[in-house]
């Protein structure tokens, strides 16, 4: 057949094999064909062919039709298969971080996993919702996120998925306007607050579950780290659940 190394190399890239590549090729030149047509030009055997063309036409890169009672075979244009590829990239690039969670979860996965950028802090809440937990603690300014995602993704996806998984939020923030306004939806968002002081401090946000304590800093630092550490975890719960009792609860004011 003699194709140009190039284009099977191209084709394998894409996803098929080396025969199924020779074969696209073949039907490529000839247009649409009959099985012998194909047969002919590949030097392949029918009963070879039979089961590869039903692949490639599973797989979008071929369609068959009739012609004159004929079953006749047609590639796919170039630009579809091109599409096609970006659907792909597409729906792997939706999954990538959920997997990448999955991975560092079940790994034999160091005491401390740095995570950056937008993708890390996706990869950080799939870390906890893959940990099981019922419940964790947070301490941020509950604004702090937003230099991450917008707020539809955190309600829509962040909070939803944890609601969805039974996983209580318990969070100190402190007692500001902004606040006050997301603590309104606690109940419904299976949450629970407590306010500290209007001008405390907390450019970073920590939250604990399980063993482990992540720190998401500012999107200047642009980090998100993860400890996996029963004591230090442990610490950080008991000093929670101390500012916990001495906080405002502002549920007691309603």
């Amino acid at each position: 057949m003699g194709y140009n190394d190039h284009l099977l190399a191209g084709l394998e890239t894409y996803g098929l094999s080396k025969k199924e590549a020779e074969i696209y090729l073949s039907i490529l030149h000839l247009g649409p064909a009959t099985v012998l047509q194909i047969s002919r030009k590949t030097q392949y055997p029918r009963t070879t062919l039979y089961p590869i063309l039903d692949i490639l036409v599973a797989k979008g890169v071929l369609r068959s039709g009739k012609d004159k009672k004929k079953t006749v075979f047609a590639v796919e244009p170039p630009k579809v298969l091109r599409r096609k590829l970006k659907e792909k990239e597409v729906a792997f690039d939706d999954i990538s971080s959920e997997l990448g969670a999955l991975y560092d979860h079940v790994a034999a996965s160091p005491d401390i996993i740095l995570y950056e950028g937008t993708d890390g802090f996706k990869r950080l809440w799939q870390r906890i919702y893959n940990s099981e937990v019922k419940e964790y603690r947070i301490l941020t300014s509950a604004t702090g996120m937003l230099e991450y995602v917008k707020v539809p993704y955190i309600i829509k996806s962040v909070i939803a998925r944890r609601i969805e998984l039974g996983i209580k939020s318990l969070q100190i923030v402190p007692d500001n306007p902004e606040t006050r306004r997301i603590t309104q939806h606690d109940k419904k968002q299976l949450r629970e607050s407590r306010f500290l002081p209007n001008n405390t401090n907390i450019p970073a946000t920590i939250i604990q579950f399980g063993d482990e304590i992540a720190f998401m800093t500012t999107r200047r630092e642009n980090a998100m780290i993860i400890m996996a550490s029963g004591d230090v975890a442990l610490t950080f719960k008991t000093m929670f659940d101390l500012v916990w009792k001495c906080a405002k609860n502002p549920y007691s004011e309603i």
